[in-house]
Order: structure tokens, then sequence, then C-alpha cells
């Protein structure tokens, strides 16, 4: 069999008969009908399952299986039975709210095409992920149908070269599991024909629990969350190294309602996330460090809650995009940022009138997602002394900036060695990185180019923010159109750490700065 049922008892829940009830189109259609008014009309006040329902037992059991610690915080336990925030609100088809496969079986798979399969089925699942499974072809998705729990198992559950698409579904849980390395060499834009994967993509869908996983090195987005998709949550995710961290939109309706809550943000580009036309978003507890474009954004006509988050070495750490969008911020730690000032337009509304939460201090953030964010196996990278790049696949990392955000995270100073090749790619070298040094693995500084083609005003091509960092045998290239885009100051390297040392480094098509642009 494709994959093995396990027969320990769960809980009991008879499935809501999918016939007598409109699917998440229909409601999606409907609410676009009534926006803005039904936005406010679905969500009356609740609070999270209460202890002893069906949905919380199968909960705590299926922790108790991954081996989940106990862990609580001022918000409740840091691996929680039940749905949080936005996908914990009932309604008449989920009493519970958010409660994925419970009630159904319990099956285990071992490879990307059981997952398939099970993930697809009609009915209720809890599906236990075991090991690495590599989804072919590379880049592609696997299909989600509603009313499932989709988790990593204790040992470890990761997607590799894939990811899993959750299309005009309702009712889904993915938990645990680690989703890496579907990036396409020499396409950090995620702009090639071919290069269309995301970490999770939600389109239309209804009552998504997306807690506890890892989102590394991936092809377009690391988690989108699009077109007209409501009651979401995601919560306790690490997310790193990557161009498009978390996407949300992809509409004109203002319907979508969104909790974002405890998540980390490592050496990102933009999005992080990218909000926009969303109802009524609530983001607390956040902690962003190293974002090299763009924080957090309220676009469209989003209006967005943001509290009790940490933003720091982050460009642009918290904007606002176009007229309407509105946005209120409070009791969150702005350091080492540059670009825009945090946006406010005062208070939008408040999130406990909605669902139960309480904002853990600002001060327990870092040390709180430092140990928590991510899988229950999540560790920082165990680097050795010296990490390749290499665009063929025979390196370490495809792209230096992921092998940067490694370094970064790493207790030990690192030494980087890029093979030939033209990497377009914004390179920051954040602090923590120490004592890093990057070279040219044929010491022809013409072998190994990294470019990109923003003016200063935006970012250079490469900014160094860590002391006694070493760029060696390598070219730094910043390829601004001015004939299309106008004359601009351009950079192609920004130098704000100190003991900087640039050994046969030629700087093409843009100067350095020495300027350091942070302020606290």
């Amino acid at each position: 069999m494709p994959f093995s049922a396990d027969h320990r008892p769960t809980p009991h829940r008879t499935p809501s008969p999918r016939s007598r009830r409109p699917g998440p189109r229909a409601r999606r259609a409907a609410a676009a009908l009534a926006a803005p008014v039904l936005g406010l009309t679905l969500l009356a006040p609740v609070a999270h399952a209460t202890s002893g329902t069906d949905a919380e037992a199968a909960g705590r059991a299926l922790l108790h299986r991954i081996g989940a610690p106990p862990t609580t915080s001022a918000d409740g336990p840091v691996w929680s039975p039940t749905a949080t925030g936005f996908a914990s609100v009932p309604t008449d088809e989920l009493p519970d709210g958010t409660t994925g496969g419970a009630g159904g079986r319990t099956v285990t798979v071992r490879d990307a095409a059981a997952l398939a399969e099970a993930a697809a089925a009609e009915e209720p699942l809890t599906i236990l992920v075991h090991g690495t499974l590599d989804v072919e072809p590379f880049g592609s998705m696997i299909d989600v149908a509603s009313d499932k729990t989709i988790v990593g198992a204790a040992t470890g559950g990761e997607l590799v070269g894939g990811g899993l698409r959750l299309l005009e579904v309702e009712n889904v849980i993915i938990r645990n599991l680690t989703f890496r390395d579907s990036y396409v060499a020499a396409d950090w834009d995620g702009k090639s024909a071919d290069n269309d994967n995301d970490g999770i993509r939600i389109d239309t869908s209804d009552h998504v629990w997306v807690d506890h996983n890892e989102f590394a090195r991936l092809g377009d987005g690391q988690l989108d969350v699009r077109k007209d998709s409501t009651a979401v949550t995601a919560s306790w995710n690490s997310f790193h190294d990557h161009n498009k961290t978390l996407g949300v939109g992809w509409t004109d309706n203002v319907v979508t309602t969104l909790t974002l809550h405890h998540n980390r943000f490592s050496n990102v580009h933009q999005r992080n996330g990218s909000i926009d036309n969303v109802a009524l978003g609530h983001l607390y507890n956040n902690w962003l460090s190293g974002v090299s474009s763009y924080g957090t954004t309220s676009r469209g006509g989003s209006t967005l809650l943001v509290e009790s988050s940490v933003y720091e070495n982050a460009r642009n750490p918290l904007i606002l995009s176009g007229d309407a969008a509105r946005l209120h911020q409070r009791d969150n730690l702005f350091r080492g940022n540059w670009g825009e000032e945090p946006a406010e337009t005062g208070p939008t509304f408040e999130a406990s009138d909605l669902y139960d939460y309480e904002a853990d201090p600002v001060e327990d953030v870092v040390p709180l997602l430092s140990r928590y964010a991510g899988t229950r196996t999540t560790r920082d990278d165990r680097l050795g002394r010296q990490v390749t790049v290499a665009q063929d696949g025979t390196g370490d990392y495809l792209s230096i900036q992921a092998a940067v955000g490694a370094a970064s995270r790493s207790p030990r100073p690192v030494e980087i060695v890029v093979g030939p090749g033209t990497y377009r790619e914004v390179l920051t070298v954040w602090p923590g990185a120490e004592g890093l040094t990057i070279r040219g693995a044929t010491g022809d500084p013409a072998d190994v180019v990294v470019t990109y083609d923003k003016p200063a005003s935006d970012w250079a091509t490469a900014t160094v923010l860590a002391d006694g960092v070493t760029l060696r045998d390598l070219t730094l290239e910043n390829a601004y159109d001015a004939e299309a885009g106008g004359p601009r100051e351009t950079l192609a390297l920004r130098d704000a750490a100190g003991g900087t040392v640039l050994d046969d480094v030629p700087l093409v098509g843009g100067g350095l700065s020495t300027d350091d642009p942070r302020h606290s």
C-alpha cells in the first residue's frame, strides 16, 4: 500500500456532508458581493475550544505522538493542541474552528507519491510525514483536499524540491514540516517560466492553520495566502534565506482574515509580509531580523493591527502602500533599522473582540522564537569552517545569500567559497556573521560576479553590516539601467561595518558608500 494505516484509536468526529454546504468558491463569491460588511458579520467574539472537546483531545494526542514540548508562554501553549487566531474562529460547519483531519484515520507516508495520494483523499485524515520526501517533478506542488492534518513525525518530516497547494478547500492544518530547496539556480527573483513553486500556496480557501514549520531556499514564495482565502493563521514558523517570503492578496476583494503570530523571519528580502486587501489582519509577537528590502506592508485596502513584535536590522520595517491602507502598531521594538519610519494611521480594531489571545511581552519575543520557532527538530545551522556555493548543484548552496544567512546563524566564523558564475541577487552580510570571508573559487574576480540593478535609494548590490568581513576575488556590479530609469546614484557596495577587507574586488557600475543607514 502507498501509505500505512495507523490503528491507534482517535476521537470520533462525523464529517460534515460536503454536498450540504457551499464550497469555498461559492462562499468567496458571496463574500465579494457583501464586502466589506460580511467580514464583520461572520466574526462574533469567541473563545478557544474548551477543555475536554474531541478537537482538543485529538490535538493533545497528536502533540504527544510527535514529542512536542509542553512549554507555555503568556499566550498559552507554545504547541497549542487547537488552532489559534482567526483559524480558531468557529462557524456553523466548523464549531471548533479549524480541526483538520481530527476524527478521521491516521496514516503514515514516507515518499511524495504516498503523500499526494493521502492528501487528495476525500475523507478526513491525519497524515504523518516521516523523513525526507523528494517532490517530483522538481518544483511541483502537491494538492491538498479539505479536512486534512499534515504533520511531520517525531523524527522530522520535510518536503524537498516542492510544496503544498490548497485550492478551494477548507479545514486544513499543516504542522512540524520543513519546506526547503526548491530554489532554481540563478533565479533569485523567482521570475523564470518554470519557477512558479511555493512552499505553501493557499488559494480561495477557508480555515487553514500553518504552525511550527520551517521554510528555506524555495523557488518563488515561501507562504502565499491568495485569492480571498479567509480564517488563516500562520504561527511559530521560521522563514529564512529567501527573497519573497510571505505574500497575501492577489484579489480586489477585501474579505481575507489573517493572523500572523510568533513567526521568525531571518535573512529575507521582501514580503515579510506583503499584506494586500486584507479585511482584518492581526500580527503579534513576530521577530524580523535581517530584512534587506521591506518588512511588513499594509497594502491596498488592508486593515492591520501589529503589536509586541521585534523589527531589527530591517530596511523599511513597517510601511503603508496605498491611500486606503490602515495600520495601527503598539508595543513593538525597533532597533538598527533604516529607511522609512514605522507607519501608524491610528487605531484599527481589537483582535480580542474576535478571539482569545494574550501577546507575550515584547522583551520575551527573541528568546522565545530563538528556541521554539520552526519545527520540533529545527536547529540553527551547524556549519563547518568552510562552505561552498555553486550554481551547478555541486556546492552546499546554490546562492551566496543563502550561504551568508547560514553563516550569520553559525557560532563560529565561516569561509564561503563561491564557484564561477553570475549571481543575480542582493547580498547582505548581517550582524552575527562577524569574521566572515567570501571569496571566489578560482582567484580571478571576473569568474564570480554578484550583480543587481537598483539605485542607491533602494539598496546596494552588496551591504556589509558585520565587522571583520573579507571579500576576495569576486566582482560586485550594479547593473541599474539609467537609460530606462533615469540618472540615479548607484552603489555596488555599502560598507557600514568595521574592519572590512576588499582584496581584488572590482566595483562595476556603482560606487562604495561607508555611511551606516541604520537608526534606532
